[in-house]
């Protein structure tokens, strides 16, 4: 498809799906305010009659009263309020399958969270939404939970917890989120599809033909329509968070989306009870706040210690270092082939803003091979070395790329202490977030063309892997090595070690797809040794 259209395709659908959903969401947040505010008249005459209301608005007054089916007659003139569900449920399902969907999975996929496949992640997404429907709707059904409702809520929160975990250790955060909201936002309109509309279309035939109404039918409606209240601002939240890799790019997203999802049901709760019960509404108005609040603190980022922004990159270099210690020494000079016929690379499918020259294709640059020299290998010395200094860490920074949607390099390699600035060339939102063992992490948002941060690692670690939370296929891994005996291939397949002591080491070869290949080495005075690497053997 044209990008361009597919890009309207997105536009148009997400103006629809915010359109209906506001409006369906504004009616039921109206109409849970409503119930809640009508005040019995001991002086109405009408038949049925439950409370009434006195609102102005627009320069006039309204007046509103609430009557049951069956002692009540059908108006002529009867408004349903059901189409503004449907279309949010079917625009939402539209943009799910044209962004998670699409492209062989490039938005529903992320390498370092799980290795689940294309079919697999599709299959489980739905499953999500349908299977969660199943789940829920015959927990509610049940006769167990209408004689506990507590039982029910608790079975039912659970099971919403097991869902955020599931899906966020599968698909990428992004993915799973939408797809939480989508579950969510499937309870909601099946309630309304399935239950709500159903029964009350039951109820208006049987008092259109005189017949006893089951207020049941409507006891069950109105919890439906209840728990659709309550689920509002969760969604809502999930909506929002898309444009917020601080929430899902998070280390702790499940957790982050369980919290605030906790707090958005407690701050419903204050508006939904604040008339009739003022003091259990505070309460859980200052529980949501708490609950965001203890959300901000703990997912903060580490503004301290060792991976910094710094002023001046000469200060990363510590004072105890010395020169290359004197003496014999010699060289390493060779190349990185590929024998066969390389894997092929995967097509991805990216924004508008990644590909400004109109490629035809943008293909993922996890494989780089040019007749038969492979790109992005380190090769390192890995055993055998001296206990260090080994000289001066380098001053100048080295630069790890966000172009065309992709890292530019895939792999840097640095000295332990070496300052790295991480750049955003695309004119789209990016953000950079840091998986590492030894190293602090961080995720950091990158919103504007030629965007910049500087990050120093000052503990030796391969590998640190850098992604982009927005468009979880880009991916860079960053070697910090605390010696400077190491080299990356480029596009040549070639590398070179100089002044390396004399000696016997273990020389080593590593590339993000193919693995490591080893070679035991002895450097003699004043001599290079020519040596290769061969991958697809």
């Amino acid at each position: 498809m044209n990008q361009e259209i597919f890009e309207w395709l997105q536009l148009l659908g997400r103006w629809l799906h915010i359109t209906v959903g506001i409006t369906w969401i504004g009616t039921s947040i109206f109409f849970m305010w409503l119930d809640r505010s009508f005040v019995r008249n001991p002086d109405s005459k009408n038949p049925g009659h439950v409370g009434e209301l006195w609102m102005v608005h627009g320069g006039g007054f309204y007046h509103v009263e609430k009557l049951l089916m069956g002692p009540t007659a059908v108006p002529k003139e009867l408004h349903w309020f059901k189409w503004e569900s449907y279309w949010t449920w079917l625009s939402g399902i539209f943009l799910l399958a044209l962004i998670f969907y699409s492209g062989s999975g490039t938005f529903l996929l992320d390498s370092s969270v799980s290795g689940i496949s294309f079919p697999e992640a599709v299959l489980l997404s739905l499953g999500s939404l349908i299977g969660s429907w199943v789940f829920y709707d015959t927990l509610w059904e049940s006769n167990f939970v209408k004689r506990s409702p507590f039982t029910g809520h608790m079975i039912t929160l659970l099971w919403f917890g097991g869902m955020v975990y599931l899906l966020c250790h599968t698909l990428s955060g992004r993915a799973a989120y939408i797809h939480i909201g989508g579950m969510l936002g499937t309870w909601m309109t099946a309630n309304v599809f399935l239950r709500i509309i159903p029964r009350q279309v039951k109820m208006v035939e049987a008092a259109k033909r005189g017949e006893p109404v089951n207020q049941e039918w409507a006891k069950n409606a109105k919890n439906r329509s209840t728990h659709n209240t309550y689920f509002t601002l969760p969604v809502i939240f999930i909506m929002l968070s898309n444009h917020f890799p601080n929430t899902y790019g998070n280390a702790y997203n499940w957790q982050i989306l369980i919290a605030i999802s906790a707090a958005g049901a407690a701050i419903r709760e204050f508006f939904v009870v604040r008339l009739s019960h003022p003091m259990r509404s505070r309460r859980f108005g200052v529980l949501g706040a708490a609950i965001i609040l203890a959300v901000m603190f703990l997912t903060r980022e580490n503004t301290g210690g060792n991976t910094n922004p710094i002023e001046d990159p000469a200060a990363s270099t510590p004072a105890t270092v010395a020169p290359t210690p004197s003496g014999p020494h010699g060289s390493i000079r060779g190349v990185v082939r590929y024998q066969g016929t390389p894997p092929p690379r995967e097509r991805l499918s990216v924004p508008g803003g990644c590909n400004p020259g109109g490629k035809s294709e943008i293909l993922s640059n996890d494989i780089l091979i040019e007749s038969g020299m492979v790109q992005n290998v380190l090769v390192s010395i890995t055993r055998g070395l001296a206990q260090g200094p080994y000289g001066p860490i380098p001053k100048a920074a080295a630069i790890l790329d966000q172009k065309e949607c992709q890292y530019e390099p895939r792999l840097l390699a640095v000295r332990v202490g070496q300052p790295v600035e991480f750049l955003n060339s695309d004119p789209i939102f990016h953000n950079v977030k840091s998986l590492s063992k030894n190293n602090e992490n961080f995720n950091v948002a990158m919103p504007l063309k030629n965007d910049k941060m500087t990050k120093v690692f000052s503990k030796p670690e391969i590998f640190i892997e850098s992604k982009c939370s927005v468009h979880p296929w880009m991916s860079a891994s960053i070697a910090v090595l605390d010696h400077p005996y190491f080299s990356v291939t480029g596009k040549s397949g070639s590398f070179q070690i100089p002044d390396l002591p004399v000696g016997s080491y273990t020389l080593e070869a590593w590339h993000e797809v193919f693995g490591s290949l080893k070679q035991e080495i002895k450097i003699e005075d004043g001599k290079t040794l020519e040596l290769e690497f061969a991958y697809g053997k």
